[in-house]
């Protein structure tokens, strides 16, 4: 592969072509949503969770128990027992309304949220004419479009999360360390698996970045939680949350216990367990009792090659991943001080991506995360000029997730249950990162495979580099 050549610097888009761009962002973004304020009418997951369980704070000052009374007697559902007491505490903002008002408000966050944050890629990370962020997005975001439509028909909290992932990378890049670490530590507390980024944080020598995220985490979390609900119950509310979320959830524990194994977990540990044990994808819904009655006509389906014990295929999947997150750590040692823009920009992608990766419980909406990553080699395809032989990689590579993508959306049925279970989303995780490997090899074996960007923030960042 030829290092690229440096380009001129292009021209921006014609006004009419940018405002034509940005109609149909907002306006797909609009079509999107519409499933999402149809599902509150029927006060139906995820929203329903998220706004039953804030709900239950706001009213006991406690955490919701996870049911519901039908004529006095109570009926099991799930609860945020996955999340962190600041989630349920930080939705009582809105909970105060009824649950239709409530959930149109935490929607239309949802949607201004993806609006954001095209506009902050487009604008500070892939070098190209800042007010084209609509069109230079346009593509990215249509990638994703099932990925998005799941995510807004369920009003889930990862395009909230990606928000705050997004904006803490471009204060960082800025100059400001402080507010990278405090969006940092938000993320943190809305998902806790971006604790990844804070690990690139630290391996670029970022600490006060992770220093202030973990001051964040620790004030607005456990602090602000034993404040609100005593001591006892923020004690007991986080025993419980590592007991489920952390120690029961585990790859290892789901596989042993054979729980979260349906077809819509993509986690390495559900799709291995698929393919190695007889574990039947259509009959298990752990997260929610109620499904157990809609899928109970189902009959037991497996797909595995062979039948190996639960302990294999357990010690497998931790192996996989000790060797995935020791490969990746390898590749991302070097301090941001060191590094090339490019490569700073590449790295974050990466490992926003890769949190996907390590996932007990990934669903086909968490690639919203991957956004960053499409945005990024769209750019690459920019700056190589649309040749070479990395260029044929990564439209290979593209076109395999987008051909993933229109598999995932129709309504899930028989025909496109057995693909996701046979983890086609964890797949498209894959292919997405080949690309942006090999990039990242390229850059640490020659700095100036990419020019430097035509357009950037002109703000010296915590590390040094001007570029950035």
């Amino acid at each position: 592969m030829n290092a690229a050549l440096p380009t001129p610097t292009p021209r921006t888009a014609p006004r009419p072509l940018r405002g034509l761009c940005l109609v149909g962002l907002v306006a797909a973004v609009v079509w999107l949503a519409v499933p999402g304020f149809r599902q509150l009418s029927r006060q139906e997951p995820d929203f329903e969770y998220f706004y039953k369980s804030s709900a239950w704070l706001l009213q006991h000052g406690t955490l919701d128990p996870g049911y519901d009374l039908v004529d006095g007697r109570p009926v099991w559902r799930d609860s945020l027992g996955w999340y962190l007491p600041a989630v349920a505490r930080l939705l009582t903002l809105l909970t105060w309304l009824p649950h239709e008002a409530a959930g149109a408000v935490w929607l239309t966050l949802n949607a201004v949220a993806i609006l954001s944050v095209l506009r902050m890629l487009g604008r500070e990370l892939t070098g190209l004419p800042p007010t084209d962020w609509p069109v230079t997005q346009f593509a990215p975001f249509l990638l994703l479009a099932a990925a998005w439509a799941w995510e807004l028909r369920l009003n889930q909290i990862n395009t909230l999360t990606l928000l705050c992932l997004v904006g803490s990378f471009v204060c960082w890049a800025r100059g400001n360390a402080f507010a990278a670490g405090f969006w940092l530590g938000w993320a943190i507390l809305l998902k806790v698996t971006p604790g990844l980024v804070a690990v690139w944080f630290l391996l670029k020598r970022q600490t006060r970045v992770v220093a202030v995220a973990a001051g964040t985490v620790l004030l607005a979390g456990p602090v602000a939680d034993a404040i609100t609900l005593g001591p006892v119950t923020a004690h007991d509310a986080y025993v419980g949350w590592f007991e489920r979320a952390v120690a029961g959830s585990s790859h290892g524990a789901l596989v042993r216990a054979q729980r979260e194994m349906d077809w819509r977990n993509q986690g390495l540990g559900a799709v291995a367990s698929r393919w190695l044990h007889p574990t039947s994808y259509t009959t298990r819904f752990d997260n929610d009792p109620r499904l157990h009655g809609r899928y109970e006509s189902d009959e037991a389906r497996t797909l595995n090659i062979v039948h190996w014990e639960l302990d294999t295929v357990a010690r497998l999947v931790l192996l996989t991943h000790m060797a995935t997150l020791g490969g990746l750590l390898w590749l991302l040692r070097k301090p941001a001080r060191s590094l090339p823009v490019w490569r700073l920009r590449l790295e974050w992608a990466l490992v926003v991506l890769a949190m996907l990766w390590f996932m007990p419980i990934m669903r086909r909406y968490h690639l919203v995360w991957a956004l960053p990553a499409l945005s990024l080699l769209a750019a690459a395809l920019h700056y190589h000029r649309f040749r070479g032989a990395w260029t044929w990689l990564c439209f290979a590579a593209l076109t395999a997730f987008l051909a993933i993508q229109l598999l995932l959306w129709p309504k899930p049925d028989t025909f496109t249950r057995w693909p996701e279970a046979a983890g086609v989303v964890l797949l498209s995780v894959l292919i997405l990162a080949t690309p942006l490997l090999v990039l990242l090899v390229r850059l640490q074996q020659r700095p100036d495979a990419l020019p430097p960007p035509h357009f950037s923030t002109g703000v010296s960042n915590p590390a040094g580099d001007p570029r950035v």
